[in-house]
């Protein structure tokens, strides 16, 4: 619909008539909208207010846009070719023609010339502090094998005192890595860098890390007794952590350490971020605009990185409109050790917290995150193969897994049957001759006779109860759920909640979701849970997948990770069964997961495609969907679920002016079969209330 807004109406006798077949859904706060075709003609359908229905008065627009392709993401997906705005608000838009009774004497009139306007890109699962370079030494997420990393890494020592941490950011954990001869472990590697400093790599998926020989030394048990992490100590103190522990095949740590094993070393900085100052916030605020972005939900913040974001607001509000996920050490909340986590100290922290930092423009805290489970990548290239984490429905299987010699590429050779009479017999030993002449009869190691489904994060009990006492708070809950096992846990903690607290005010959202039972799907709709994809992941990159598919599948050749009856192709991400069952997409990019760009079209491509460009590769095309729902995901879906859908999400008379200007029209490459190039799109300018906060002209 094309909206004016029009004032000071009189009530004739129709005014009583129409304000009375208005549902409530449309009065809000008693304000209700009535749309009509009158004086302007019948092109221009007008707005006006019911509060009063006085004689209207037409303002004219400051800035009328013209000639182009707007996608408004209404209700309808329209598209029209004109928009017209004053302040900080959208007055109408429709056709160019009907904009003519809103062009005044000093009305600026904006030529498009076929370019595209969408709404505001909402980018609602993000990591703020993440998204700009920092000083630190950063391996971009560039591949390295073990032995390019190690001249990579030594000129990062220069001013390092000896003792002092040398910290690496955005390690790629799912490619490269590949060992050698002389260095067939990282921890190998890293000592060859140094070993007079303890090292750690910091996975740019914010879950895996590798530390030396150093750093092992330095790791703490839950009483802060200084043990070191070895066989030993890993069958003993760290026993609860075997699962997140890489190890060789004596048994030794291999260097991998993930999830929560990454802190028994004592790192001073787990996830490698800068200080929050208003030095950061403008950097951010700068990168968020050049890739059209101007509504997120950091995913997860400390408290610290709060205070920073909110004082930096205060100072100078924000060109975003930012919506906070608090995200504590739940350790801290154990009274003592092996206590269970205190939950209503976490609640009440999040509220003190609420409190301190209400009333900010631009800034709410009202999300928690919780983390259900990990991450569904394993390490063909460890020895053992070190298994996903991730919560998942059945065992992982146990792939053996070779390499080719020239090019590094990994393959399967064959599967380690767990149930074998073999594997009972290997699970028995404990000497290491034992398990050495298991290997030399077997072909495979003991470890690998292992059967895990994964883990959760916490107890199921203090993610179930936190869940649910968030949800009573009326605090929204963000829940990362990656595995199948972790998706059906969160929906059921989803699920007692609402059953629980059925008047909360609050929103259920769950992050990435990367594989999900066919049972599970029509829950996201039945519990108006939102999903937030990163659909850039569902590109089909063969190495990539050689890291998730074998573990989940039998997986003898490339074309197997292509098969539609395995389970793990059939099931990942699979967006458009959700949208199909009545669920509500969103998206987010989890930068700097994987890259420090958001990278907003590279996602919509994905979401439309499935396709990997070099290969023509396409995952699962049977969940594509269309570029006006991928729209919808980044803009009016993602408003709802940050409860903002009433001012911002779309393109319609009345919200804030938020919106993008595009050098392509999506919307026509995919009409013309091109759905391929929208990566390559660029955003000419980004404008947030009204006001251009980005763009050269």
């Amino acid at each position: 619909m094309h909206h004016l807004p029009l004032e000071g109406i009189r009530r004739p006798p129709w005014c009583i008539s129409m304000e009375q077949s208005i549902t409530s859904e449309s009065k809000p706060n008693n304000r209700g909208l009535v749309m009509l075709s009158r004086a302007l003609g019948p092109i221009l359908l007008v707005t006006i207010s019911l509060a009063g229905c006085q004689e209207p008065t037409v303002s004219m627009a400051e800035k009328v846009f013209t000639g182009g392709t707007i996608y408004t993401a209404d209700s309808s997906q329209s598209v029209v070719s004109a928009m017209a705005i004053s302040g900080d608000q959208i007055l109408a838009t429709g056709s160019d023609s009907s904009m003519a009774a809103l062009i005044g004497e000093h009305t600026q009139v904006i030529d498009l010339q076929g370019k595209m306007i969408i709404p505001g890109l909402h980018d609602v699962h993000i990591h703020l502090p993440g998204i700009v370079e920092s000083d630190s030494c950063d391996l971009a997420s560039t591949p390295y094998s073990l032995e390019d990393l190690v001249p990579r890494l030594k000129p990062c020592l220069q001013g390092l005192d000896a003792g002092e941490w040398l910290s690496v950011d955005q390690w790629s954990y799912t490619a490269g890595n590949e060992p050698s001869e002389r260095l067939p472990t990282v921890r190998a590697a890293l000592d060859a860098v140094s070993t007079e400093h303890p090292i750690m790599l910091l996975g740019n998926d914010g879950h895996h890390g590798a530390v030396n020989s150093y750093a092992l030394a330095l790791a703490t048990d839950k009483y802060g007794n200084q043990v070191g992490l070895s066989a030993e100590t890993l069958a003993a103190e760290f026993v609860d952590f075997i699962a997140t522990v890489g190890v060789d095949a004596s048994g030794e740590p291999n260097g991998a350490l993930n999830e929560d094993a990454r802190k028994l070393v004592n790192i001073p900085n787990l996830w490698g971020y800068p200080a929050v100052d208003n030095q950061l916030v403008s950097r951010i605020s700068d990168k968020l605009a050049a890739n059209g972005i101007t509504s997120v939900l950091d995913a997860a913040l400390t408290s610290k990185d709060i205070a920073g974001f909110a004082s930096a607001a205060k100072d100078s509000a924000l060109t975003y409109r930012m919506s906070v996920a608090f995200y504590a050490d739940f350790e801290d909340y154990r009274p003592q050790p092996d206590a269970a986590i205190d939950v209503d100290a976490v609640v009440a922290d999040m509220q003190n917290l609420q409190t301190a930092h209400r009333g900010i423009a631009n800034f709410k805290l009202d999300t928690a995150k919780i983390f259900i489970d990990g991450v569904t990548e394993g390490n063909p290239h460890s020895h053992p193969p070190t298994l996903p984490n991730a919560a998942s429905l059945k065992n992982y299987l146990q792939p053996v897994f070779s390499a080719d010699a020239e090019t590094g590429a990994i393959s399967v050779q064959s599967y380690v049957d767990t149930d074998s009479a073999a594997c009972i017999q290997g699970r028995r030993l404990s000497s290491a001759a034992d398990k050495k002449a298991f290997y030399r009869e077997h072909g495979f190691l003991v470890a690998q006779c292992t059967q895990s489904n994964g883990l959760l994060e916490k107890e199921a009990e203090f993610l179930y109860n936190y869940t649910l006492a968030l949800f009573s708070a009326g605090i929204n809950v963000h829940s990362h759920a990656i595995g199948d096992r972790a998706v059906r846990f969160a929906l059921d903690a989803f699920e007692a909640a609402r059953k629980a607290s059925p008047n909360s005010p609050a929103n259920l959202s769950m992050a990435h979701a990367q594989l999900i039972d066919p049972e599970d799907i029509g829950r996201f709709a039945e519990l108006n849970v939102y999903p937030t994809f990163t659909y850039g992941w569902i590109e089909p990159d063969v190495g990539y997948l050689m890291t998730v598919s074998p573990f989940l599948d039998q997986i003898k050749s490339v074309e197997d990770l292509f098969d539609p009856s395995d389970y793990g192709f059939s099931n990942s991400y699979p967006a458009g069964s959700i949208a199909a069952a009545g669920g509500v997409l969103t998206a987010g990019s989890d930068a700097p997961v994987d890259t420090r760009e958001p990278r907003p079209f590279f996602n919509l491509e994905k979401a439309v495609t499935r396709q990997q460009d070099e290969t023509g590769r396409v995952y699962n095309p049977a969940e594509k969907i269309s570029l006006a729902d991928a729209l919808d995901a980044y803009t009016i879906n993602g408003a709802k679920m940050l409860q903002n859908d009433q001012i911002s999400g779309s393109l319609e008379a009345g919200k804030k002016a938020d919106f993008v200007i595009l050098d392509t029209d999506l919307l026509a490459l995919e009409a013309a079969g091109n759905a391929h190039q929208i990566s390559a799109t660029q955003v000419l300018s980004t404008w947030f209330d009204g006001r251009k906060i980005y763009g050269a002209d």
